[in-house]
């Protein structure tokens, strides 16, 4: 045997050593890749203000936020980016896509009382929220309610409105967590609201609007608020719909207070809508002394529009008197209201021939009211003007 057959044998040994070890070496490499990726690969959420969370696991998220195991929720509005485990990562990003940016727009313009703008952001996601109770879904209702308001939809916004007081009223449900310092104005008790007054002008809107506000009004807890069946008794009447509004009618039992004041108050709209004036008109104008100031506005409105039906031109003068007490005395508290009284005093006194007077209410209204439904109709060319405005 050679000298290098020797060596090679000698060597041998340590060469299944070096093998052994190496196998070691290279499960243990694979091991510690394997505890790297996974650590890697923990849930990770950066925050629009650059916090990061590290460590808790996501363990679900919908359109309510994002649930962590620490019991955390983390809204929308408050997520940058994400990276989540369990093949989630692709319906996560959708959402925080889909949801992300609306909402924090949303809280951006409540927060500066920028309530028009608030429409391209909340009505997109409205739908998805809208039977849904959580804080986020209050923010969303909210906003479309109010830009509604805002840029004259006022009877599509009672359907969200219904929807805001049922969340208000839900027992432990967090309450006050809408961004800047607006807050619904409503009655808890009768569930009116101060910002919607029962009284609608486009009868094509108010058409469209029954359904989902019946809807919205089915989903409520009972006892339901009689509030909510005035907003549809007179959103149905405004419709042209009156066999409707007859049979809500009747579930409004309250004939004292402010619903009964409102009952009495839909009775002479309810005669206007099938005739002229009657008995429902007298019995208002008796108890008009004694209306509540939120609901005298409507009461002088509606009293106003009866007189304005007769023939009798002493009878029109005196409705135009009523009316124009609105403007005068609650431009503030009923600017929609007070619109329409401006609107209709103007109208008449163009059928009297007083031009100059007819005038002067018209530049009132667009002046004052520049904002509401009929400061638009007096813009229209006539005689579309009032064309869609119920009776």
């Amino acid at each position: 045997m050679d000298h290098f057959s020797i060596e090679r044998m000698k060597l041998t040994p340590l060469h299944v050593g070096d093998v052994c070890l190496s196998i070691s070496s290279l499960l243990l490499a694979t091991l510690a890749l394997s505890l790297f990726g996974e650590v890697a690969m923990a849930d990770r959420i950066i925050l629009r203000n650059l916090k990061i969370i590290d460590g808790p696991q996501v363990v679900a998220f919908d359109e309510d936020g994002v649930r962590l195991d620490d019991k955390r929720l983390i809204g929308w509005y408050d997520i940058e980016k994400a990276r989540v485990a369990n093949n989630q990562q692709a319906a996560f990003d959708q959402m925080l896509r889909e949801l992300g940016g609306p909402l924090f727009r949303i809280r951006q313009r409540m927060r500066v009382g920028d309530y028009k703008d608030l429409a391209p952001h909340a009505e997109p996601i409205y739908a998805r929220y809208a039977e849904r109770k959580s804080p986020t879904a209050y923010l969303v209702m909210q906003a479309t309610m109010w830009s509604r308001v805002a840029v004259g939809r006022r009877e599509a916004a009672v359907e969200p409105y219904c929807r805001c007081f049922e969340y208000l009223r839900t027992p432990r449900q967090p309450q006050n967590l809408l961004p800047g310092e607006r807050r619904l104005d409503y009655d808890p008790e009768t569930g009116m609201c101060a910002t919607l007054a029962p009284v609608w002008f486009d009868s094509k809107a108010a058409k469209a609007v029954l359904p989902n506000v019946y809807k919205a009004i089915g989903a409520m807890g009972r006892p339901r608020p009689a509030g909510a069946y005035v907003y549809f008794v007179t959103l149905a009447l405004a419709a042209g719909d009156t066999a409707t509004a007859d049979r809500v009618l009747v579930a409004v039992k309250d004939t004292s207070g402010p619903i009964g004041e409102l009952k009495a108050i839909v009775a002479v709209q309810r005669e206007l809508a099938s005739g002229p004036p009657g008995p429902a008109y007298d019995r208002l104008k008796a108890e008009l002394p004694e209306i509540s100031s939120a609901n005298r506005p409507l009461a002088l409105y509606w009293l106003g529009r009866a007189q304005l039906a007769s023939t009798d031109v002493e009878t029109r003068k005196q409705g135009l008197v009523r009316l124009l007490r609105i403007p005068a005395l609650h431009a503030d508290q009923a600017p929609e209201i007070g619109a329409a009284a401006l609107f209709h005093g103007m109208q008449v006194l163009k059928q009297l021939d007083d031009v100059r007077g007819s005038v002067a209410l018209r530049n009132e209204l667009l002046v004052r009211y520049g904002q509401t439904y009929f400061a638009a109709q007096a813009l229209a060319p006539s005689p579309a003007a009032d064309s869609q405005e119920t009776p």
